[in-house]
């Protein structure tokens, strides 16, 4: 039996009640200097009265920049922020962290071009984000992709096993890194300690997309995080789930295993951020780190509290339910976070999209993204008893719109076949191509992504070669009402393939 690898969360000796970066910020907006230098509105010119309306006020005296004398630089911390990041690191369990104003995709991308090259390879599941195919091409490294078990009821694939990481790294030779999606969209864990310490035996670094799970490491009553479980990296959109501004992200490193160097990792996320990274996202990851340091457990125990009325509730209403416990110990699943509802919407014969259009356009809820058969709605440290009983009264409405089960949505699923990976993603994206209609390109060599969008994860990639089979599945999910990312042509009549 594998030892499991768990760090011990660390007692706090660093001051969490402070909020240094942010602390700086004031004091420098507050000296009221003359400016000569960048921005252009130089703190003191208004936006225009429709952004000052948006925003409720004006932001441009807090959009301050490095050039300010006291204010601490992203790619080359020394002061205040180097501190905030020292704090993060301490809240989250990290030895080492990264504060990021380009999201998670960013440090997808950075986590993977920071251990891997063209001379290796990543064992990544291929129900990735398509940010972590973007690494694999600025990397060059050649993927090889898990392929997760199908969940029968959920119609997607949900989490991977440690058996099936350790059955590819046994097939394959010169894996640079593992990297794992825990927990994914539908808020599912894999057993990460496991998959953790599989990986190290053969060499490998295991890098973690923990975007939607920035939260998990601050209540006892939720899966650990990441950063606890054996991980060299792990990705977190503070924004998603936390009190972030949107494109604020942290890359978390446990560099004392030997897998990872981290100086390397400065290096990448230095070449692909911003130069002029805005001060004011950075301050929003102060802030959130500091309250959920300081206030994260109180914050999650409503939410959760929140979460399990809304399971409840939903599950009592006819035509719906909302997985839970009953999914955990079955098809590679670990365990689950209860503040994510996976709503089975397929019995009220309609499909994910319809229900979520419908929330939206009728009831005035936005759920996070639906499916087939599912609509998912996260609930977080913002909601409230007004905002949750919204929701459940909504799908209780919904509910009455009860028609025929159609026995397509509830049977089809992906093809379980990956496409043919005939060259690198990398040599595929800069190569040579050309535009033909979609159905002339089956048999030749994608040079572009296609992406059925929500949720995100690629059909076809760069290099693979276009099947009959994936492009029907394709024409059946956009019947449907899903959309596409990654084509020129958004419509799908053509597509780009290389050039031979």
């Amino acid at each position: 039996m594998l030892q499991r690898l768990v760090k011990q969360k660390r007692a706090n000796v660093l001051d969490q009640s402070r909020m240094p970066f942010l602390e700086s910020l004031m004091q420098e907006k507050h000296r009221w200097q003359t400016s000569f230098h960048m921005p252009g509105h130089k703190g003191v010119m208004s936006p225009s009265p429709l952004l000052l309306e948006y925003l409720g006020g004006d932001p441009h005296p807090a959009d301050l920049v490095e050039i300010n004398g006291i204010i601490d630089y992203l790619h080359s911390p020394k002061g205040a922020l180097l501190e905030s990041q020292q704090l993060a690191a301490e809240a989250y369990g990290a030895d080492t962290t990264f504060f990021l104003i380009n999201g998670s995709t960013v440090a997808n991308e950075g986590a993977v071009m920071s251990v891997s090259s063209s001379e290796q390879k990543v064992i990544m599941n291929r129900a990735s984000h398509r940010s972590v195919y973007g690494g694999v091409v600025l990397s060059g490294a050649m993927p090889v992709y898990l392929q997760p078990e199908t969940h029968p009821q959920i119609g997607y694939p949900l989490a991977v096993t440690g058996e099936s990481v350790r059955r590819l790294l046994e097939e394959n030779s010169n894996v640079a890194a593992v990297h794992i999606t825990s927990p994914n969209y539908y808020g599912i864990l894999s057993d990460t300690a496991t998959i953790a310490e599989i990986a190290h035996q053969y060499g490998a670094a295991l890098l973690v997309d923990e975007a939607h799970g920035s939260h998990l490491g601050f209540h006892e009553s939720l899966p650990s995080s990441a950063t606890y479980l054996g991980a060299d990296m792990v990705i977190q959109s503070t924004h998603k789930t936390q009190g972030a501004l949107t494109q604020g992200s942290m890359l978390q490193c446990n560099d004392t295993q030997g897998f990872i160097n981290v100086a390397r990792v400065a290096q990448v996320m230095s070449l692909l951020q911003t130069s002029s990274p805005s001060s004011i996202l950075l301050a929003s990851l102060d802030a959130a780190r500091h309250q959920m340091a300081m206030y994260g457990r109180d914050l999650l125990d409503r939410a959760i509290n929140l979460a399990v009325f809304a399971r409840q509730a939903i599950c009592e209403i006819d035509g719906l339910w909302c997985y839970g416990d009953e999914m955990v110990g079955s098809y590679g699943i670990y365990a689950y976070d209860p503040t994510k509802l996976i709503i089975r919407v397929a019995d009220l014969g309609m499909t994910g999209f319809e229900a979520y259009n419908k929330l939206r356009y009728e009831y005035g809820i936005d759920g996070e993204f639906a499916d087939l058969r599912q609509v998912i709605c996260s609930i977080t440290i913002g909601d409230t008893q007004d905002s949750v009983g919204k929701l459940v009264n909504a799908l209780r409405g919904l509910a009455q719109d009860k028609r025929p089960v159609v026995t397509q949505d509830l049977l089809s699923t992906a093809p379980t076949r990956l496409p043919e990976l005939a060259i690198s993603p990398r040599d595929a994206y800069f190569a040579c191509s050309r535009v033909v209609p979609i159905r002339e390109a089956v048999g030749e060599i994608s040079a572009e992504n296609i992406i059925p969008y929500p949720p995100g994860i690629p059909l076809i990639v760069p290099g693979e070669v276009i099947d009959a089979e994936h492009l029907d599945y394709l024409d059946y999910l956009m019947g449907k009402g899903s959309g596409v990312v990654g084509t020129e042509d958004k419509t799908l009549q053509t597509v780009r393939i290389v050039a031979k």
